[in-house]
């Protein structure tokens, strides 16, 4: 067990998460990064655009992209460390790796999946704490512009809740460009509808432990060498730790050259 009874910031994080459900820390991130990651995702959301028009599912995934930083690479900047870490660890109690990261946006009346009530996490694991939801907010978020709406204690019931009880109940995560929302992977929510007249932007990274496969192979997806060059901490996020072999030859290894190290649970 990691002995963290000094931090206050981290056990009070750990308190709301249990308590509610959900957290917001303010002040993750400068909001000129929250800027220029925008800026870089203007550059290249046509490609994600072309890629899902050549699947057929652009119409199901509208201002929605998936594992974005893979071309987006200043979007990595925000899995570096920073002051989510030591929450992020004294909630798994131990190492946990990046699951899945997009971009959303909601344009001023428009109209995103994400906006049905729902969870992230398909499969009820009760009080099992192997997955957790993060959605860092690039733009301020308001009950104006579409903040998410979030139904505390929902984590524990397995049962989507109707619309009526949902709405009556469900309260708002607001807060200012580089805050981000933490919330258990089990909660029921849903983003808001946009009244302004400017779009908002999200970047939602889910964490697991190291043990959970991940929605996109990220290793595999920035290769080898991306692995060796990048700091040792987004090397654990990403999931270079925690690799699966592929043959014989790749799963007999020294402790120091395992595919999966034993540090990862």
């Amino acid at each position: 067990m990691m002995n963290r009874a000094h931090d206050k910031s981290v056990e009070s994080a750990l308190r709301q998460l249990s308590e509610k459900g959900w957290v917001l820390i303010p002040g993750v991130y400068p909001e000129g990064l929250m800027k220029e990651v925008i800026s870089e995702f203007n550059d290249f959301e046509q490609t994600f655009i072309d890629i899902q028009k050549k699947k057929g599912i652009a119409d199901k995934v509208i201002d929605a992209t998936h594992h974005t930083p893979v071309i987006c690479r200043k979007m990595l900047k925000l899995l570096e460390h920073n002051k989510l870490h030591p929450i992020l660890e004294a909630f798994f109690d131990g190492k946990y790796i990046l699951n899945t990261m997009g971009l959303s946006k909601i344009r001023p009346g428009g109209e995103v999946y994400t906006q049905n009530i729902h969870r992230d996490v398909r499969s009820f694991h009760g009080a099992e704490k192997l997955w957790i939801n993060t959605l860092i907010m690039l733009d301020d978020s308001t009950t104006e512009n579409g903040a998410t709406w979030v139904l505390e204690g929902s984590e524990h019931s397995p049962e989507k809740p109707d619309e009526e009880t949902f709405f009556k109940h469900a309260v708002r995560a607001e807060g200012k460009a580089g805050d981000v929302l933490l919330f258990d992977g089990h909660i029921w929510h849903c983003a808001g509808e946009n009244h302004s007249q400017k779009t908002r932007h999200i970047i939602t990274p889910f964490f697991s432990k190291p043990f959970i496969k991940q929605q996109l192979d990220y290793p595999r997806a920035f290769g080898p060498d991306f692995g060796k060059s990048c700091s040792a901490h987004l090397k654990q996020v990403l999931g270079y730790n925690a690799l699966t072999p592929v043959t014989l030859d790749d799963f007999y290894q020294t402790d120091e050259n395992r595919f999966y190290q034993s540090d990862q649970g």
